[in-house]
């Protein structure tokens, strides 16, 4: 009797997998988000908006909408919100509606924007408001608001002024003298346009206050030190494309402008920039020259005491680290421009936003490692060469520019001084953490089975997942089965009983 050889092969969890997708796939329909038709889609208007800020803790938002329909076929309501920039994002609540009139097709709605502690938002901010409404028969409906809200404190009698690709708004300072800033920060713009390589950058704002005092509440939250001790005289905010200031001076104005061009400069790069090189930039561009940093450093900082950029990757939290950390920043970084040229600089620059990571853009423009060039600096201060590194930086630690997020800190040097005269020396100090606070609150989005539908005409992008992990199960089970010893032929396994038996 003929026994085949039966094969024990196991299907793979892949296949299992693969039929399972492509039955829910084929079969029941794909989940996708839920957008009405051109056809079904009803039209929105919203009547009137009115704002009320209650700085520094919500703004909020009153708006009347006629929804076109009965307000009895309204299932819900939704209210949007995203402050304007770069890479920003949506946030979103169900707020409660009520009826205008008994009779009418006009809702109500009220909602608060959180600005308070956990939900910093810097002054100067714009956010988009859209109002959707979704009916009994799950069509979704949707208005963007005309009107865009600003956050500024309503206590202040704010005025404005455009500069070249900026706007500054102000309030408690002579206007002249915001011309006169305006003027000398306009003479730069060139100077940090070819450092940079940004042309055309989108415009931003500046918010300048009359005082370090009177800015740092607006300030993003830092150390209570930093704070008791008015440490900061501006931050940067990139991700909304402004920065907040507390000095009427043309150099924190170029400082904290140039940390915005900076970031625009490297705004597709996955990793940003460190520290060293977004606040040795600024620092430079201050006056166009490295002259006032390298001074600082010959006058207050031994050659031994140099950082390694290793340890620049993010502004120091110790006191005495941060006032090297500033003044070498922008003394090596000012080496690079003057040695190498502002176009050198530049096509650094975007080398990284094209992908390249930090040691490959710099060894592919500057022809050599950035260590070695390091040294090259390093020797004009009579400091001990550094060992080449071991390994490379890991890009997730730092913190600073890279961060669309993260405010960018300057550190006013008087300030900080006369802070440090009236306290014992405390080597273990912070004037800020290693790592600021990010600033966009990320709002976890919940999950809404009303907000997905079936759709029928299947996404081919999908399909050609699906096929394609067909194919490769295919493969698996071929080879598998070429692995597996060849089943004796009924004809072959004749002969041989056959002769078994003579």
């Amino acid at each position: 009797m003929i026994h085949p050889i039966v094969s024990s092969c196991r299907v793979p969890a892949i296949a299992v997998f693969t039929i399972l997708v492509s039955l829910v796939f084929f079969g029941t329909g794909e989940l996708v988000p839920k957008t009405a038709s051109a056809e079904t889609q009803r039209t929105l208007r919203i009547t009137s908006q009115s704002v009320d800020i209650n700085y520094g803790n919500k703004i909020s938002v009153t708006a009347v909408v006629d929804v076109g329909v009965s307000v009895k076929e309204i299932d819900n309501v939704r209210a949007l919100f995203r402050p304007n920039g770069g890479s920003t994002i949506w946030s979103y609540s169900y707020p409660n509606y009520s009826l205008v009139n008994t009779d009418g097709n006009e809702i109500l709605i009220e909602f608060d924007i959180l600005t308070g502690p956990g939900s910093y938002y810097p002054p100067g901010t714009e956010f988009d408001i859209e109002i959707e409404v979704t009916d009994l028969g799950g069509q979704t409906s949707s208005i963007v608001s005309p009107n865009s809200i600003e956050y500024l404190d309503p206590a202040n009698d704010w005025e404005r002024v455009r500069g070249n690709g900026y706007t500054v708004i102000y309030y408690g300072i002579d206007r002249v003298r915001v011309e006169e800033l305006i003027a000398t920060v306009d003479h730069r713009i060139p100077t940090l346009e070819a450092t940079l390589g940004v042309t055309d950058p989108p415009n931003f704002k500046a918010i300048v206050f009359p005082s370090i005092q009177a800015a740092t509440p607006s300030f993003p939250p830092v150390s209570q030190t930093a704070t008791d001790s008015y440490l900061f005289a501006g931050f940067a905010q990139p991700d909304y494309r402004l920065f907040v200031q507390g000095q009427m001076n043309s150099t924190t104005f170029t400082h904290e402008l140039a940390h915005l061009y900076s970031h625009e400069a490297v705004s597709s790069s996955f990793t940003g920039i460190p520290s060293w090189l977004g606040e040795g930039l600024s620092r430079f561009l201050e006056s166009g020259s490295s002259e006032s940093s390298n001074e600082r450093l010959r006058s207050s900082v031994r050659p031994d005491e140099l950082l390694s950029l290793n340890h620049m990757q993010t502004i120091p939290g110790q006191r005495s680290d941060v006032f090297i950390f500033y003044p070498q920043a922008g003394a090596f970084v000012g080496y690079l421009i003057e040695e190498y040229s502002h176009a050198t600089m530049a096509g650094f620059l975007d080398q990284m936003n094209k992908g390249r990571t930090l040691e490959d853009a710099f060894e592919l423009i500057y022809d050599k490692p950035l260590f070695e060039i390091e040294n090259d600096w390093r020797a004009l201060f009579n400091a001990v060469p550094l060992p080449a590194p071991l390994t490379t930086v890991v890009r997730g630690d730092i913190s600073g520019e890279q961060g669309l997020n993260t405010p960018v800190p300057l550190v006013d040097y008087e300030a900080a001084a006369a802070a440090s005269s009236d306290s014992q020396p405390d080597s273990t100090s912070t004037i800020a953490p290693s790592s600021l606070s990010t600033v966009t609150p990320e709002n976890p989005q919940v999950f809404n089975p009303a907000d997905f539908e079936e759709k029928s005409d299947p996404d081919w992008r999908v399909a050609s997942l699906i096929i394609g992990l067909s194919v490769i199960t295919g493969i698996w089970l071929f080879t598998s089965r070429r692995r597996m010893p060849k089943r004796k032929t009924l004809r072959s396994s004749t002969q041989h009983d056959t002769k078994s038996r003579t």
